[in-house]
């Protein structure tokens, strides 16, 4: 056990990365379906994880009736954020795309504030606000083929669901993996997923043209394994969280969307290497960075210099005031 938080860390980076680069060379050799995709990568999935309730009889179990409704909202939420994101990366340069993506704790920070009324410290309104320039600059000067404006919206709903995957589902997740081991867990996930993903990828019509794309058997290989990395990299993603925490697969995010974002550039040559793209994204990523040290160091809420300036700025607001002194001033 020793190892196992930096293994479970790289292999899941390693996942992550390797999806991200075969879904965009799969678009871009053709097979532009996403919608169609997202429905393929679950089946797929459920598919591969079958067996192993074969194989271990114990690992199989059942959502029951009392978190089935929290549980169908999660799905949900992973369906949308699946499609939205698969559509993303169909549209945009995975550079600009993964800018995109790294702004996930703006959006969460900024549903939470709205929905639950949760006051953060100025320092994390002052980091997302930062945090939010460096996708804008990172599309000054380039190509509008790279980054039409319809990419960009696709990616931002695909960022607003899963952010509010992880404010309105946190506690639902939490209780489903008491209940449900790994691999149901991502068994039950990916097939109610598909109540979604399929009726959508038929009505459009992209999951027969899916089905037509491959012209022989390497094609099919190349659409079958890239399909099962999505839930691999899910999978790859549990086991982190099983190890270690969310903050680490926070940090974790950070380090493949820089090598999604440099490799990219690298491999598909898209969009053309600017100051600019350079500059966003290193404004995206440092901006994150340090988000996830406040997560991690928890500095905010025990240095007293850091817990005054809080309270005085919830003190300013006219919420805050109804806020009790002593409440946790949560990064």
């Amino acid at each position: 056990m020793k190892y196992a938080a930096p293994a479970s860390i790289g292999f899941y980076i390693f996942i992550a990365v390797l999806k991200t680069m075969l879904t965009k060379a799969l678009f871009s050799g053709g097979a532009d379906f996403p919608v169609g995709f997202s429905a393929v990568s679950a089946i797929a999935t459920c598919m591969v994880v079958a067996p192993v309730f074969i194989v271990k009889p114990e690992t199989w179990a059942i959502p029951s009736r009392e978190i089935l409704p929290g549980f169908c909202l999660v799905c949900a939420l992973v369906a949308l954020d699946l499609a939205f994101t698969n559509i993303a990366v169909s549209l945009l340069a995975v550079a600009i795309q993964q800018c995109i993506i790294a702004t996930n704790p703006a959006f969460t920070v900024a549903i939470e504030s709205i929905v639950r009324s949760k006051i953060y410290h100025p320092a994390i309104y002052a980091t997302i606000t930062v945090l939010c320039i460096g996708p804008i600059l990172a599309q000054v000067g380039a190509d509008v083929s790279s980054a039409p404006l319809t990419g960009v919206v696709v990616q931002l709903i695909g960022v607003t669901m899963s952010a509010c995957k992880y404010v309105f589902a946190h506690a639902v997740l939490q209780s489903c993996k008491k209940e449900l081991g790994t691999f149901s867990f991502l068994f039950w996930i990916d097939t109610l997923i598909l109540l979604i993903l399929v009726p959508w990828s038929l009505l459009n019509g992209e999951l027969v043209s899916l089905m037509k794309s491959p012209a022989n058997a390497l094609d099919w290989v190349n659409l079958i394994a890239t399909a099962v990395l999505g839930g691999v990299r899910f999978f790859s993603q549990l086991l982190v969280l099983r190890v270690s925490t969310a903050t680490t697969l926070s940090c974790a995010n950070i380090a493949f969307q820089a090598i999604n974002i440099y490799l990219s550039l690298a491999l598909f040559g898209k969009p053309a290497l600017t100051p600019f793209l350079i500059l966003g994204s290193m404004i995206t990523l440092s901006s994150a960075g340090v988000y996830t040290y406040f997560k991690i160091s928890k500095v905010l809420e025990t240095d007293a210099k850091c817990i005054k300036v809080h309270e005085d700025f919830k003190a300013c607001l006219p919420c805050g005031k109804k806020e009790s002194p002593k409440a946790d001033p949560a990064v």
